[in-house]
């Protein structure tokens, strides 16, 4: 910043600077020859103005070159002059072609400056033209009572050199008020450039009323000191374009005006009304030329303020709109949902509230991207508005939670299910095709309801919703209350467990069917609280999902599988297999945490299988590149519990694993149901001939073991081998088939939600 400030201070004295010599040659015989000079400055002062907008954009890049044609032309109306004159020696007739290129600067530089701002709005554009306008009439009344009348009245060779000596200050005025405006909305850093630019304007104005009062009393000279004021503007100019090829101007969009960018055009306006009341109270008669541009003003005056209201107007439109909206999808937010909910409440009329929640939405933002998770928040959105239209409120309360509104209270479950439904269809994001899911939670006001009470039941039911299984909606029931405080209370003990590391880590033998030899263990998390006993883990793991603790839980049983494993002593012929959730696997930095744990406990990474859920393999493009990364490490890869949800035999060969792990309810079946039977010996045939290893889960007795090994099956896990347990209890050799175990509880799998 001050490095910035120093070099404009530089540039400002520079540019002062340029005026000096003038000043010392006036009256000298070489004061002519200075218009030669000042005709270079001009043309040469368009290149950086043509370089600043090579760089602008929008109509800045357009405003530039009108500025840098604005520039060459007086620069060659000016070199006419000086030809004439100190060449040809020829009389330059007033006014001349000279004249034309002078007076096209002011001209193109004001339409130049007006593109320049990209004022957004024709409100705003009106409102600085009329502003400029109001300025000239004013300045031009105090113009002619000082000293034009005088000119006027002591004669001119014609009316048309009247008019365009009028015609120098006139424009110039016009012209620096648009500059000062465009100035005032620049945002800091690119002041700079707007002070260099009102610069220039002030020294072309100055210098061409000077011009114009000396040539109408027959009294201009040729490089006298007035002219040193278009030394000064185009060496402005220059240096303006010069910074602006640097770094383009930037500007205040915020449609809020300074106190004195509204009182800008009274200001001279007042001046002129002073001197003709003190004119008329003198005596003095006031003619048209006076009263026409006074009575113009005051149009112009009233025109401007009607153009104010109709800004303040949209703009007051425009910020009630941000502060009811949300600016990502459109869609109301969480005030306006709110005061409506207030004003629907307290009129008494039917109110209910549904309550959405994207499911998995974190794992769409850290896999996909945040410019990903963006597209489909406004594709929910606009799913939302085409199921629930006027005069049902839509708002975005939040990050991906979505709120309706609706005093149509009938039907809302059949309307819910076909929302969901409508938000299942795929869409595409990117390169990627994404299937969204959502819980949603309704409550209907019954009676009188204060807000606070039904945005309290639409939670419960939507946290209801989530407990079904995701991808489903629960109506709030009065019984739903208590299942919250257990729920509070189950969060808050977990949290305390997850942080002090005291969740417990049981271990389940995977064996070699054929000789009972143990070739992994299963590492299954137990939880035994403190006043509430042993909570199974189908309770516990969904709070931990709904609590966004399902992370810490799975790196916590995974640290701590991974060290016991490595002091167990059959560890160097089994592996250790752990399951992993979806949203593990949407953190990216997962597989370097995976790594982390495996050097820390010194294991080989072969050692490792990790068990994938059918939940994940359900977003497979979700997970994918994480599970190639893994391998890529040497970690193995199994899908669990395959047949009974998402899997299917087209991922076989596209998902990145070694090992299926075959449900038990197959396994239970096979005894009975001659269907199963052939279903497995065929599944098998086809695992081996895609080289994949199956385990058939949930085996408990031997006749069950004998038949899987009948049908090929070589490996196995359930009841029959060992209940999950203490891991030196398991022998490193063989698993003993004792049923009565350690009674921990059916076999389920960590990090699986049921």
């Amino acid at each position: 910043m001050i490095r910035q400030q120093r070099l404009l201070i530089a540039l400002v004295a520079l540019c002062l600077a340029t005026g000096v010599p003038i000043v010392v040659l006036a009256g000298g015989p070489m004061a002519p020859y200075t218009q030669l000079v000042s005709s270079a400055m001009a043309c040469l002062a368009a290149i950086p103005c043509l370089a600043a907008a090579r760089r602008a954009a929008g109509t800045g890049r357009p405003g530039w070159a009108l500025l840098a044609g604005g520039s060459l032309s007086w620069g060659l109306g000016n070199l006419y002059w000086s030809w004439n004159e100190l060449v040809a020696h020829a009389e330059v007739l007033f006014p001349s072609m000279a004249d034309v290129g002078y007076l096209l600067f002011p001209v193109l530089a004001t339409a130049g400056l007006w593109l320049i701002s990209g004022w957004t709005s024709m409100g705003s554009r009106l409102t600085v033209l009329l502003d400029g306008m109001v300025a000239g009439c004013a300045l031009f009344v105090v113009g002619w009572a000082l000293t034009v009348r005088q000119v006027w009245e002591a004669g001119a060779d014609s009316k048309l050199a009247f008019v365009v000596s009028l015609a120098y200050p006139v424009s110039d005025i016009v012209l620096a008020t648009v500059a000062v405006l465009l100035a005032a909305r620049t945002r800091r850093g690119g002041r700079g450039i707007g002070l260099l630019l009102i610069m220039g304007v002030l020294g072309m104005t100055v210098a061409d009323t000077l011009f114009a009062l000396d040539t109408s009393a027959g009294t201009y000279v040729t490089g006298q000191p007035s002219d040193s004021g278009w030394f000064i503007a185009f060496a402005s100019l220059a240096a303006a374009g010069w910074l602006a090829s640097r770094r383009p101007m930037a500007f205040d969009d915020s449609g809020v005006m300074a106190v004195w960018q509204i009182v800008l055009p009274y200001v001279p306006f007042g001046l002129a009304a002073t001197v003709i009341a003190v004119l008329t109270v003198a005596g003095v008669h006031i003619d048209a030329a006076e009263a026409v541009p006074l009575m113009a003003g005051m149009i112009l005056i009233l025109l401007r303020q009607l153009s104010t209201l109709l800004h303040n107007s949209t703009l007051t439109r425009r910020l009630r709109h941000q502060a009811y909206h949300d600016p990502l999808t459109g869609l109301g937010n969480r005030a306006l949902f709110t005061e409506r909910l207030d004003g629907a409440l307290s009129s008494g009329e039917p109110a209910a509230i549904l309550y959405l929640d994207l499911d998995d939405f974190k794992m769409i933002n850290d896999s996909l991207g945040h410019d990903a998770g963006d597209v489909v928040l406004r594709t929910v959105a606009g799913r939302l508005r085409a199921c629930f239209a006027e005069p049902d409120t839509v708002a975005r309360l939040g990050g991906d939670e979505f709120a309706v509104l609706t005093s149509r209270v009938d039907g809302l479950p059949e309307r819910a299910h076909r929302l969901l439904t409508g938000l299942h269809e795929p869409f595409p994001v990117g390169a990627r095709t994404v299937q969204v899911r959502a819980s949603v939670g309704i409550a209907v006001a019954d009676g009188p309801t204060r807000s606070e009470e039904l945005h309290k039941n639409v939670d419960l039911a939507m946290y209801a919703a989530k407990a079904r299984g995701k991808n489903a909606y629960a109506v709030f029931e009065p019984s739903m209350r208590q299942g919250f405080d257990r729920e509070l209370l189950l969060r808050a003990s977990l949290q305390q467990t997850v942080a002090e590391g005291a969740m417990d880590v049981a271990f389940q033998p995977i064996v070699r069917l054929g000789d009972h030899a143990v070739v992994g263990v299963e590492a299954l998390a137990r939880w035994n609280h403190p006043s509430l006993g042993v909570v199974a883990p189908e309770v516990f793991i969904p709070v931990a999902e709904r609590a966004a603790l399902i992370g810490d839980l799975g790196m916590l049983v995974l640290r701590r599988a991974c060290a016991e494993f490595a002091t167990w002593p059959g560890s160097r012929e089994a592996y250790l297999s752990v399951n992993v959730s979806a949203l593990q696997l949407a953190d990216p930095q997962f597989p370097g945490l995976v790594a982390a744990a495996l050097a820390e406990a010194r294991l080989h990474p072969r050692q490792l299988v990790l068990e994938v859920t059918e939940s994940a393999i359900a977003d497979e493009s979700e997970v994918i590149a994480t599970l190639v990364r893994l391998r890529a490490g040497g970690v193995r890869i199994a899908i669990d519990d395959f047949g009974t949800g998402y899997a299917s035999l087209r991922h076989l060969h596209r998902f990145p694993a070694d090992i299926v792990k075959i449900d038990r309810t197959y396994v239970q079946d096979i005894a009975r149901d001659p269907a199963a039977v052939h279903i497995l010996g065929t599944l098998w045939q086809l695992f081996a001939a895609v080289g994949l290893t199956a385990v058939a889960e949930g085996v408990e007795d031997p006749a069950q073991a004998e038949m899987l090994m009948e049908l090929g099956c070589s490996v196995g896990q359930g009841f029959l081998f060992g209940y999950p347990g203490a891991l030196d209890a398991i022998s490193a050799h063989h698993a003993v088939g004792d049923v009565r175990g350690q009674a921990h509880g059916a076999d389920l799998d960590l990090l699986e939600s049921q």
